[in-house]
């Protein structure tokens, strides 16, 4: 493999020269016969060397799965303009998920608003869609809780179904209150939705 250090570029450079001219290059061990002519090719050998690492850091910058740093943001730049910023302190490995993640996006379906939650509370939360049968069961009591299949009229965690309500969704939020659900959280939910559909939203202490 070629030698692409400073002293490698400065070699190649000296064997250039004509026959003669200077003394040839020291073998190891040996004395430096020509010092101004070395410093000189060392000069040239330091500028190359450094274009050389560049072209070869450069190679790693153009594609999504090598690039790093400046060339990330200068990525997400170019395909979505101020519409996904790099976050304090994210590293590019991160950003990088979230680039793609934003290029490829999956749309549409109940994994993709759990998704959406978990990233944004740290928690898959709950998603009941009144006419999901596995989020809402039948109406069983608390004499007979089996018969809902735990839920109903006297048991935790009361649900009801209902075939006239397509198309919407309950999300509760665990973020340890009550307060409103954050905006940002809001917006990522609605992003991922079909078009037509709705999200009832809610942030509470605990899921229990």
């Amino acid at each position: 493999m070629a030698d692409t250090t400073q002293n490698g570029f400065a070699l190649r450079i000296r064997r250039l020269l004509p026959t003669g001219w200077f003394p040839p290059a020291p073998a190891a061990g040996q004395a430096e016969q020509a010092p101004v002519l070395n410093a000189l090719l060392q000069g040239y050998g330091s500028v190359f060397a450094w274009v050389w690492s560049t072209l070869a850091g450069t190679d790693a910058q153009t594609r999504l799965a090598t690039m790093t740093g400046a060339f990330l943001d200068m990525f997400a730049a170019d395909f979505f303009g101020t519409m996904l910023l790099r976050n304090p302190g994210e590293s590019d490995d991160a950003f990088r998920i979230r680039i793609k993640e934003a290029l490829f996006p999956s749309l549409g379906t109940r994994p993709d608003v759990v998704n959406t939650i978990t990233d944004e509370v740290g928690q898959a939360g709950r998603v009941i869609e009144p006419r999901n049968a596995t989020d809402c069961k039948g109406l069983g009591s608390l004499a007979s809780p089996a018969v809902g299949g735990g839920y109903g009229y006297g048991a935790a965690a009361l649900r009801y179904g209902s075939r006239g309500a397509p198309f919407q969704l309950f999300a509760q939020l665990p973020t340890g209150d009550t307060n409103p659900p954050a905006t940002q959280t809001l917006t990522r939910i609605a992003a991922v939705m079909p078009a037509g559909t709705i999200a009832w939203v809610q942030d509470v202490e605990t899921l229990d």
